[in-house]
């Protein structure tokens, strides 16, 4: 009976490290004859060019490099050009052909075991062959694929793994067909084998993997109802394949396992499988007193399947589990468990950049970027177009954040081969992830869709997530008539009123702003942003203090003060080359981390609000010129805020600007201690100082591993915080001054980069912005030790030596996994203390008889008005009205539109559905270069008018009842300094 509990208890074991009874050599007896997964990264040959014939198996790649995945060749031509501006991203990157091959053998103990290969996805187009035989393709970049080997395996001899790699595109989004989403409009164009690889042996009789596309497999699926406090269902259905050519009786046991280790219930079941035959087990399993799964409690289980013959363990497979309820409501926002929850948190863009590295990062990297957005205080992510990566979905799970998860899209209704790949490439991604307790919402795309593809949309989610009881909604699915028939939630877009007022609404893109980390403010060194030649050019101008405060604006406003609203995700977490606004950058700075992840003052203003213990954060340093003079200000979530300058009370506020903000007037720099209390009722929770910080005397490094140190394994990364501190050890707050580094021992020097200059990666020299800067360095599969040392004349320097740890690599193939943060689920409080919310009073709704499903994406609301004539007020930020306008246009509805958006561009600005047949016209600026929507879609009727004492051309086109309008930006270059916005005038058919 022991032997038989151990075989069971010591599968459980295979990732959970415990042991039921049975010593070390039973269980290896155990593992050995179940599924072993390999890490297969380590040790790939490289080449950046596209030979004849490297798919043959004995093809010479002896002269190729040497490189371990993930792998990107874009890491060196990334984050050195300054942004083109208008939502135009880095678009001078290598694009081309690349391939790579892996040699490995597999011992002979593996014969007569299916042999798979997992990608967790290449971008942009993968052909993968194995042994010279072509095995498929996969055009996704973003969802993982797998092939079965086994057929073409040589079991105790050299094997080879060929992908062909291509990462080319058409130079506008819109015609790179059929893979519209790869593009830098919405995603650098990183390419390579930038994610894990994993080969899998198994049984031929085996639990299959979720991966549909070449496979067809569709794994285990595993989910919870009937969930309260006092119990839960949990279903679990996995496939088993029986590739033998004989029946098999085979008995199917699951586990479910808490997150200590402990098994809490079994289920079981049993069924004959015919000769290479499928069938889907499954079992019910009741749980008392469930621990349930809360954004700030988010507890996890695991599933444990098991499939045996004559009592024999088989084969095994881990599924996540979290148990929880949800309600997304339209009146009363989201609630988890029957308690209500605001959603806050960001938009990523799944390829994560990091500058020096490209898209091509570490698990542990990626674990990096999630936990700053934990410590921030958030709990929602909406992957922008294109799915996250099967580490960050995990990392969704433990850090407990609401996901909404989209497949693969760009921002178009796609038709054609698009619409097929876009199609299978969601279901994919819902096999591959529908276990996951963290995902909440599926994005069907970024772009309303027609009544056919919603049901396929549907038809999916039915299929394969049927239990699931996700919502799905489609970004801008305002555009479509139809979409209220289909989608169960409005993702909104800078939505400032919902558009459906039957459906929940989440935010998915608010507070595009952009700003650097290094221009502090405007009474502080310029660090070349004011004095930057570009600056002209830039849709921002905002400082780090600006951008910070705007933070509480956008979010009170816009979501937290409207009961109603579920919440959002500001647009984005980590500055990256895709689609910036501002050409003084290299990066698309609308990041509260910057492209190596150091903070923002925009990131301690999202903590002070977000986090629930009490926060206090005093926007900016303190080290100013004598005569200094500004307005202090301090965020913070209690409910009033004293600020003392070396112990003397300066003022004492209890009424913030927009829920968070507390600004303090006119004071008066002097040299010393800048102090913040937050008080609660009156009893002070929380406070922080800002001091004077010395002048520059050391350098200071500070490294960066992963949790179990650096390893030696080829692609593994050491992170080093640069800092110039003062003589005690303190940062030095204006430093921006170049530090030269040299590094000898085993590894790749990566660098950092400079957010304001071009060509700054990749050297062995960069400035400080703000007194700190970030470096990466890059392992070998050479083990050893690393000296880094950093120098600037007149201050004193700092070596440290890093070692790198060897991994065990046997036949190219080793069993350690890529390495993520172990994170313990623990209950955080409840918020201490929430901002008065008024009763909610809409704004001017916006409807009409004309704009139906109006939306506006600007920086600023947009209004609907009525019976324009003269004396209206044209802008919602200027007192310019309408004098003398055409007759013909008197009495038509209008929008009124913030001047401010005249520089701001994004394709999806206004757009509305046609509440009837009309005439809808466009006054522009005649100093504007005319927009593309304009002079492709309309006529210039040759009249024109006068907003003071700017002359607007009038421009028309006639709309039918139901169709929908987009409008893109006021120009598609670069507009004058006094730009003024268009209008947008209607008049409804006789």
């Amino acid at each position: 009976m022991c032997k038989v509990i151990a075989n069971i208890f010591y599968l459980v074991v295979l990732s959970l490290g415990f042991i039921a009874c049975g010593t070390n050599k039973t269980n290896k007896a155990v593992l050995s004859s179940n599924r072993v997964r390999y890490n297969f990264n380590l040790d790939w040959k490289f080449v950046k060019d596209n030979p004849d014939k490297a798919q043959v198996k004995d093809y010479d790649d002896a002269a190729w490099s040497t490189i371990s995945c993930p792998h990107t060749y874009n890491d060196i031509d990334t984050f050195d050009d300054f942004s083109l501006g208008h939502h135009d991203g880095e678009s001078n990157q290598w694009r081309g052909t690349v391939w790579y091959r892996k040699h490995f053998t597999l011992p002979k103990t593996a014969n007569g075991k299916k042999i798979f290969i997992e990608f967790e996805s290449v971008r942009q187009i993968a052909d993968v062959y194995v042994n010279g035989v072509f095995l498929g393709q996969n055009q996704t970049g973003f969802i993982p694929f797998g092939f079965d080997l086994t057929p073409h395996i040589k079991f105790g001899e050299e094997n080879v793994i060929a992908v062909k790699v291509k990462n080319d595109r058409a130079d506008h989004f819109r015609k790179n067909f059929p893979l519209v989403w790869n593009h830098e409009h919405w995603h650098p164009t990183h390419g390579g084998i930038y994610r894990n690889v994993f080969l899998h042996t198994m049984d031929p009789l085996h639990i299959t993997l979720p991966l549909y596309d070449n496979l067809k497999t569709v794994g285990t699926y595993a989910y919870a109802e009937n969930v309260s406090k006092k119990s839960a269902t949990i279903t679990v259905k996995s496939e088993v394949y029986n590739e033998y050519k004989d029946i098999k009786n085979v008995v199917f046991e699951s586990f479910i396992v808490d997150s200590e280790g402990n098994i809490v219930q079994k289920g079981m079941d049993a069924h004959n499988i015919g000769a290479n035959e499928k069938f889907v087990f499954e079992t019910q399993i009741t749980i008392s007193n469930p621990k349930l799964w809360y954004t700030r409690y988010p507890y996890m289980y695991k599933v444990v399947s098991v499939v045996k013959q004559n009592n024999i363990v088989l084969d095994s497979q881990e599924t996540p589990l979290g148990i929880r309820s949800f309600e997304f409501n339209k009146d009363t926002g989201f609630h988890i468990n029957g308690e209500y929850a605001k959603l806050h948190g960001w938009g990523q863009k799944p390829t994560n950049s990091w500058a020096g590295l490209g898209a091509a990062l570490p698990d542990w990297l990626r674990d990096f970027t999630y936990n700053l957005m934990d410590e921030a205080g958030g709990n929602f992510i909406r992957w922008g177009h294109c799915a996250g990566s099967p580490s960050e979905i995990a990392m969704g799970d433990k850090y407990g954040f609401v996901t909404l998860m989209p497949g693969v899209a760009g921002e178009s209704e796609d038709e054609g081969e698009t619409w097929d790949i876009r199609i299978a490439a969601f279901r994919d991604m819902i096999v591959y992830y529908r276990n996951h307790p963290s995902i909440f919402i599926w994005e069907g795309g970024n772009w309303a869709e027609s009544a056919a593809h919603y049901e396929e949309i549907l038809n999916v989610i039915n299929t394969y997530d049927p239990n699931g009881k996700r919502l799905m909604g489609n970004r801008r699915a305002d555009n479509s008539a139809c979409s209220e028939r289909y989608v169960s939630i409005e993702i909104g877009t800078e939505g400032w009123e919902g558009e459906y007022p039957n459906l929940p609404i989440i935010e998915s893109e608010y507070c595009r702003d952009e700003a650097p980390r290094r221009a502090w403010d405007k009474s502080s060194p310029d660090a070349n942003f004011f004095k930057h030649p570009n600056i002209k050019r830039n849709t921002y101008k905002l400082t780090s203090e600006e951008f910070a405060v705007r933070q509480a604006d956008h979010w009170w406003n816009k979501m937290g003060k409207k009961p109603y609203h579920s919440g959002g995700a500001n647009w984005v977490f980590s500055d990256g080359p895709h689609g910036g606004r501002c050409p003084t950058e290299v990066t698309r700075a609308s990041g509260e981390v910057d492209g190596v992840r150091l903070p923002k003052e925009a990131f301690y203003a999202l903590k002070s609000m977000w986090r629930p213990e009490p926060q206090v954060h005093i926007v900016g340093h303190w080290n100013y010129d004598d005569d200094t003079q500004k307005s202090v200000y301090v965020i913070s979530n209690c409910s009033s805020v004293k600020l003392f300058l070396n112990n003397e009370l300066l003022g004492v506020n209890a009424e913030p600007v927009n829920g968070y903000v507390y600004k303090f007037d006119k004071v008066k720099w002097k040299s010393g201690e800048l102090k913040a209390e937050g008080l609660i009722d009156d009893n002070l929770r929380v406070s922080q100082i800002k001091k004077t910080i010395g002048k520059p005397v050391a350098i200071k490094l500070t490294p960066i591993t992963g949790p179990k140190g650096w390893r030696a394994d080829g692609s593994d990364i050491a992170l080093i915080d640069v800092e110039v501190v003062d003589k005690d050890g303190q940062r030095c707050p204006l430093d921006n001054g170049r530090v030269d580094f040299t590094i000898s021992g085993p590894a790749i020097w990566r660098g950092g980069y400079n957010s304001g200059k071009e060509h700054s990666t990749n050297n062995l020299y960069l400035d400080t912005e703000c007194g700190i800067n970030r470096v990466a360095i890059r392992s070998l599969l050479q083990s050893g030790q690393v000296t880094i040392t950093a120098n600037r004349p007149g201050i004193e320097q700092a070596t440290i030596r890093l070692n790198s740890n060897m991994v065990s690599l046997e036949g190219g193939l080793t069993t350690e996994m890529p390495q993520t943060f172990q994170v313990i689920a623990k209950e955080e409080p409840l918020p201490a203390h929430t901002p008065y919310i008024p009763p909610y009073v809409p704004g001017v709704t916006n409807t009409s008889k004309l704009f139906k499903k109006f939306s506006y994406t600007g920086d600023a609301p947009a209004t609907l008005r009525k019976n324009v004539f003269w004396g209206k007020k044209a802008y919602t930020d200027m007192n310019y009205n309408y004098t003398v306008i055409p007759r013909y246009l008197t009495g038509s509805e209008y929008v009124r539109v913030p001047n401010s958006d005249s520089k701001y561009w994004a394709r999806d600005l206004l757009q509305f559905i046609a509440g009837a047949n009309m005439t809808l016209y466009v006054g522009h600026d005649d100093r504007v270069p005319r927009p593309e929507f304009l002079r492709e879609a309309y006529v210039d009727t040759g009249d024109d008018f006068k907003l003071g004492n700017v002359t607007m051309s009038l421009f028309k086109r006639e709309v039918s009842e139901g169709e929908s309008v987009v409008m893109a930006g006021n120009c598609d270059g670069d507009a004058p300094e006094a730009a003024r916005m268009y209008v947008v005038i209607a008049k409804k058919k006789e």
